[in-house]
């Protein structure tokens, strides 16, 4: 919820709220502490609808490049 408090407010300017969120496994269990916002995670896949899965697909996509970027330059 920090997370996407911290978004709502960098978006604050353009006047949009997030709706839709695309997280890790994670985020099981926390879908009534952000009740507004839809989370979208590998555990709902067989619920989710062809565009919600190639979100889905694209943040697997480039979930390893994150992690190593961080890990080369230190910032663990």
């Amino acid at each position: 919820s920090a997370q996407l408090e911290q978004t709502s407010t960098l978006m604050q300017d353009l006047g949009v709220k997030p709706k839709v969120a695309v997280v890790d496994l994670g985020y099981r269990g926390v879908d009534a502490d952000i009740t507004p916002v839809e989370l979208i995670h590998r555990g709902k896949y067989k619920s989710l609808n062809a565009q919600q899965r190639r979100w889905l697909k694209r943040r697997q996509a480039i979930e390893p490049t994150i992690g190593h970027t961080k890990h080369d330059h230190r910032m663990d």
